[in-house]
Protein backbone atom coordinates (compact mmCIF):
# COMPACT_ATOMS: atom_id res chain seq x y z
CA UNK A 1 0.00 0.00 0.00
CA UNK A 2 2.01 2.90 -1.34
CA UNK A 3 0.91 6.94 -1.50
CA UNK A 4 2.68 10.30 -1.70
CA UNK A 5 0.25 11.92 0.26
CA UNK A 6 -0.68 14.75 -2.97
CA UNK A 7 -4.70 14.15 -2.71
CA UNK A 8 -4.97 14.24 1.13
CA UNK A 9 -5.94 17.82 2.74
CA UNK A 10 -3.75 19.29 4.88
CA UNK A 11 -5.35 18.03 7.87
CA UNK A 12 -5.12 14.43 7.39
CA UNK A 13 -1.64 12.13 7.96
CA UNK A 14 -0.41 10.03 5.43
CA UNK A 15 0.91 7.04 7.70
CA UNK A 16 -2.31 6.59 9.39
CA UNK A 17 -4.46 6.24 6.47
CA UNK A 18 -1.98 3.83 4.68
CA UNK A 19 -1.84 1.67 8.20
CA UNK A 20 -6.13 1.65 8.18
CA UNK A 21 -6.02 0.35 4.35
CA UNK A 22 -3.37 -2.03 5.25
CA UNK A 23 -5.09 -3.32 8.37
CA UNK A 24 -8.41 -3.33 6.30
CA UNK A 25 -6.46 -5.47 3.58
CA UNK A 26 -5.03 -7.73 6.35
CA UNK A 27 -8.39 -8.46 7.35
CA UNK A 28 -9.27 -9.65 4.31
CA UNK A 29 -6.42 -12.42 4.12
CA UNK A 30 -3.97 -10.13 2.77
CA UNK A 31 -0.06 -9.97 3.35
CA UNK A 32 0.58 -6.05 3.65
CA UNK A 33 2.98 -3.45 3.32
CA UNK A 34 3.34 0.36 3.67
CA UNK A 35 5.57 3.36 2.21
CA UNK A 36 5.23 7.09 2.27
CA UNK A 37 6.63 8.17 -1.55
CA UNK A 38 8.34 11.51 -2.60
CA UNK A 39 8.37 12.22 -6.06
CA UNK A 40 12.21 13.16 -6.30
CA UNK A 41 13.47 9.61 -4.35
CA UNK A 42 10.64 6.85 -5.88
CA UNK A 43 13.17 4.66 -6.82
CA UNK A 44 15.02 4.55 -3.36
CA UNK A 45 11.56 4.62 -1.29
CA UNK A 46 10.77 1.51 -3.72
CA UNK A 47 13.92 -0.22 -2.91
CA UNK A 48 13.31 0.03 0.88
CA UNK A 49 9.81 -1.48 0.42
CA UNK A 50 11.62 -4.54 -1.80
CA UNK A 51 13.93 -4.67 1.40
CA UNK A 52 11.65 -4.70 3.77
CA UNK A 53 8.64 -6.86 2.13
CA UNK A 54 10.61 -8.88 -0.11
CA UNK A 55 8.61 -9.81 -3.50
CA UNK A 56 5.22 -7.32 -4.03
CA UNK A 57 2.43 -9.10 -6.12
CA UNK A 58 1.06 -5.71 -6.64
CA UNK A 59 1.01 -2.11 -5.72
CA UNK A 60 -2.12 -0.22 -4.47
CA UNK A 61 -1.96 3.19 -5.07
CA UNK A 62 -3.77 5.79 -2.83
CA UNK A 63 -4.19 9.51 -1.87
CA UNK A 64 -2.14 10.61 -4.78
CA UNK A 65 -2.93 13.24 -7.26
CA UNK A 66 -3.29 11.97 -10.94
CA UNK A 67 -0.51 13.60 -12.55
CA UNK A 68 1.63 12.12 -9.60
CA UNK A 69 0.15 8.66 -9.74
CA UNK A 70 0.68 8.30 -13.56
CA UNK A 71 4.19 9.12 -13.43
CA UNK A 72 4.53 6.21 -10.08
CA UNK A 73 2.33 4.07 -12.34
CA UNK A 74 4.82 4.53 -15.34
CA UNK A 75 7.81 3.68 -13.48
CA UNK A 76 6.17 0.55 -11.05
CA UNK A 77 4.98 -1.18 -14.50
CA UNK A 78 7.87 -0.34 -16.25
CA UNK A 79 9.76 -2.82 -14.21
CA UNK A 80 6.90 -5.13 -14.29
CA UNK A 81 5.01 -4.30 -11.15
CA UNK A 82 1.08 -4.61 -11.09
CA UNK A 83 -0.27 -1.67 -9.95
CA UNK A 84 -4.15 -1.10 -8.64
CA UNK A 85 -4.82 2.61 -7.69
CA UNK A 86 -7.93 4.34 -6.08
CA UNK A 87 -8.66 5.87 -8.79
CA UNK A 88 -9.09 2.34 -10.62
CA UNK A 89 -11.43 0.81 -8.08
CA UNK A 90 -13.57 4.32 -8.22
CA UNK A 91 -14.10 4.88 -11.77
CA UNK A 92 -15.20 0.97 -11.40
CA UNK A 93 -18.12 1.34 -9.38
CA UNK A 94 -19.02 4.62 -11.13
CA UNK A 95 -19.13 2.40 -14.50
CA UNK A 96 -21.12 -0.37 -12.46
CA UNK A 97 -23.65 2.41 -11.39
CA UNK A 98 -24.08 3.89 -14.94
CA UNK A 99 -24.64 0.24 -16.52
CA UNK A 100 -26.87 -0.55 -13.45
CA UNK A 101 -28.84 2.41 -14.15
CA UNK A 102 -28.96 1.98 -17.86
CA UNK A 103 -30.49 -2.15 -17.94
CA UNK A 104 -32.72 -0.60 -15.38
CA UNK A 105 -34.59 2.49 -17.60
CA UNK A 106 -34.72 -0.24 -20.59
CA UNK A 107 -31.19 1.30 -22.61
CA UNK A 108 -28.68 -0.25 -24.94
CA UNK A 109 -25.40 0.68 -23.64
CA UNK A 110 -24.62 1.14 -27.30
CA UNK A 111 -27.01 3.47 -27.60
CA UNK A 112 -26.91 5.65 -24.60
CA UNK A 113 -25.47 8.71 -23.43
CA UNK A 114 -23.51 9.40 -20.89
CA UNK A 115 -21.99 12.77 -19.87
CA UNK A 116 -19.22 13.14 -17.55
CA UNK A 117 -18.94 16.51 -15.27
CA UNK A 118 -15.41 17.23 -13.71
CA UNK A 119 -13.50 14.77 -15.76
CA UNK A 120 -10.41 15.98 -14.91
CA UNK A 121 -11.46 14.12 -10.93
CA UNK A 122 -11.36 10.84 -12.65
CA UNK A 123 -9.77 10.81 -15.96
CA UNK A 124 -9.74 6.59 -16.01
CA UNK A 125 -13.74 6.81 -15.68
CA UNK A 126 -13.91 7.78 -19.81
CA UNK A 127 -11.48 5.23 -21.37
CA UNK A 128 -13.38 2.42 -18.80
CA UNK A 129 -17.43 3.66 -19.81
CA UNK A 130 -16.16 3.02 -23.99
CA UNK A 131 -14.80 -0.74 -23.11
CA UNK A 132 -18.24 -1.67 -21.58
CA UNK A 133 -19.68 -0.49 -25.14
CA UNK A 134 -20.76 2.93 -24.20
CA UNK A 135 -19.78 5.30 -27.21
CA UNK A 136 -21.75 8.56 -26.78
CA UNK A 137 -19.66 10.15 -24.42
CA UNK A 138 -20.09 14.15 -23.77
CA UNK A 139 -17.28 15.57 -21.39
CA UNK A 140 -17.91 18.67 -19.45
CA UNK A 141 -15.65 20.97 -17.15
CA UNK A 142 -16.72 23.48 -14.65
CA UNK A 143 -14.76 26.05 -16.92
CA UNK A 144 -17.47 25.25 -19.97
CA UNK A 145 -19.99 26.45 -17.39
CA UNK A 146 -20.35 30.46 -18.42
CA UNK A 147 -20.64 29.14 -22.19
CA UNK A 148 -22.21 25.76 -21.72
CA UNK A 149 -24.06 25.06 -18.48
CA UNK A 150 -24.52 21.71 -17.10
CA UNK A 151 -28.16 21.91 -17.38
CA UNK A 152 -28.33 22.50 -20.89
CA UNK A 153 -26.13 20.19 -22.20
CA UNK A 154 -27.19 17.33 -19.78
CA UNK A 155 -30.80 17.96 -21.23
CA UNK A 156 -29.75 14.98 -23.74
CA UNK A 157 -28.20 12.59 -21.79
CA UNK A 158 -29.40 9.55 -20.16
CA UNK A 159 -26.77 9.26 -17.03
CA UNK A 160 -25.22 12.32 -15.68
CA UNK A 161 -21.75 11.16 -13.70
CA UNK A 162 -20.91 14.46 -11.87
CA UNK A 163 -17.39 13.98 -10.56
CA UNK A 164 -17.33 17.84 -9.43
CA UNK A 165 -15.52 17.58 -5.72
CA UNK A 166 -18.09 20.26 -4.81
CA UNK A 167 -21.26 19.31 -6.84
CA UNK A 168 -24.15 22.28 -7.33
CA UNK A 169 -27.35 20.62 -6.59
CA UNK A 170 -28.68 18.20 -9.57
CA UNK A 171 -29.11 19.89 -12.44
CA UNK A 172 -32.99 21.08 -13.52
CA UNK A 173 -34.22 18.97 -15.45
CA UNK A 174 -37.06 18.74 -17.49
CA UNK A 175 -40.37 16.48 -17.08
CA UNK A 176 -39.48 13.17 -15.18
CA UNK A 177 -37.35 11.25 -18.44
CA UNK A 178 -34.33 13.65 -17.13
CA UNK A 179 -31.12 11.98 -16.96
CA UNK A 180 -29.96 10.09 -14.00
CA UNK A 181 -27.43 11.58 -11.77
CA UNK A 182 -24.13 9.64 -10.32
CA UNK A 183 -22.04 11.34 -8.03
CA UNK A 184 -18.01 10.48 -7.82
CA UNK A 185 -17.83 6.97 -5.49
CA UNK A 186 -15.64 7.69 -2.72
CA UNK A 187 -12.48 4.80 -1.56
CA UNK A 188 -14.09 3.90 1.32
CA UNK A 189 -17.25 2.96 -0.93
CA UNK A 190 -14.79 1.33 -3.45
CA UNK A 191 -12.61 -1.33 -1.47
CA UNK A 192 -14.19 -4.53 -1.80
CA UNK A 193 -13.26 -4.27 -5.43
CA UNK A 194 -9.61 -4.41 -4.29
CA UNK A 195 -9.34 -7.89 -3.08
CA UNK A 196 -10.85 -9.60 -5.86
CA UNK A 197 -8.55 -8.24 -8.10
CA UNK A 198 -5.35 -8.47 -6.40
CA UNK A 199 -6.22 -12.08 -5.85
CA UNK A 200 -6.51 -12.03 -9.75
CA UNK A 201 -3.30 -10.72 -10.30
CA UNK A 202 -1.54 -13.13 -7.83
CA UNK A 203 -3.28 -16.23 -9.51
CA UNK A 204 -2.22 -14.86 -12.87
CA UNK A 205 1.03 -12.92 -12.30
CA UNK A 206 -0.19 -10.66 -14.39
CA UNK A 207 2.17 -7.23 -14.53
CA UNK A 208 -0.29 -4.66 -15.65
CA UNK A 209 -4.14 -3.68 -14.73
CA UNK A 210 -5.27 -3.56 -18.29
CA UNK A 211 -8.99 -1.53 -19.22
CA UNK A 212 -10.31 -4.78 -19.88
CA UNK A 213 -10.18 -6.31 -16.63
CA UNK A 214 -11.50 -3.18 -15.16
CA UNK A 215 -14.28 -3.49 -18.00
CA UNK A 216 -14.93 -7.34 -16.85
CA UNK A 217 -15.65 -6.06 -12.84
CA UNK A 218 -17.38 -3.19 -13.51
CA UNK A 219 -19.82 -5.26 -15.84
CA UNK A 220 -20.19 -8.04 -13.03
CA UNK A 221 -20.82 -5.74 -10.00
CA UNK A 222 -23.32 -4.32 -12.32
CA UNK A 223 -25.50 -7.68 -12.13
CA UNK A 224 -24.80 -8.48 -8.70
CA UNK A 225 -24.33 -5.81 -6.45
CA UNK A 226 -27.55 -2.85 -5.99
CA UNK A 227 -26.73 0.74 -7.65
CA UNK A 228 -24.87 2.83 -4.79
CA UNK A 229 -24.78 0.48 -2.39
CA UNK A 230 -21.26 1.32 -0.47
CA UNK A 231 -18.83 -1.91 -0.76
CA UNK A 232 -16.70 -1.08 2.33
CA UNK A 233 -17.05 -4.52 3.80
CA UNK A 234 -14.82 -7.45 2.55
CA UNK A 235 -17.09 -10.30 0.99
CA UNK A 236 -15.81 -13.20 0.17
CA UNK A 237 -18.19 -14.23 -1.97
CA UNK A 238 -18.09 -10.68 -3.87
CA UNK A 239 -14.42 -11.73 -3.94
CA UNK A 240 -14.06 -14.58 -5.64
CA UNK A 241 -16.88 -13.35 -8.16
CA UNK A 242 -14.88 -10.85 -9.10
CA UNK A 243 -11.54 -12.60 -9.10
CA UNK A 244 -12.97 -15.19 -11.97
CA UNK A 245 -14.23 -12.16 -13.77
CA UNK A 246 -10.45 -10.44 -13.46
CA UNK A 247 -9.13 -13.81 -14.45
CA UNK A 248 -11.11 -14.12 -17.64
CA UNK A 249 -9.84 -10.59 -19.12
CA UNK A 250 -6.03 -11.11 -18.06
CA UNK A 251 -3.45 -12.73 -19.86
CA UNK A 252 -2.52 -16.01 -18.53
CA UNK A 253 1.04 -17.08 -18.57
CA UNK A 254 2.12 -20.06 -21.21
CA UNK A 255 1.26 -23.40 -19.54
CA UNK A 256 -1.77 -22.21 -17.06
Amino acid sequence: MISDGSALDEESALEPALSAHARWLGDAGFATCTAGLAADDLDDALGALHARCGDVTAYCLVHTRADHAWSIRQTLESAEHAVVTDSDLRAVVATAQVLTQLRRTGRATNQSKVLIAGSDELFELGPLLTAVGILDLTFWKQADAPTFPLARIAEDADVVVDLRAEPDQDPPMAGEQGPVVIRLPVLADSLAVLPGILTALADTKARRLDVDVLAAVAQLLSTTTDAGAPLTTPDPGLTDNIAWAARQAMPHPRGS
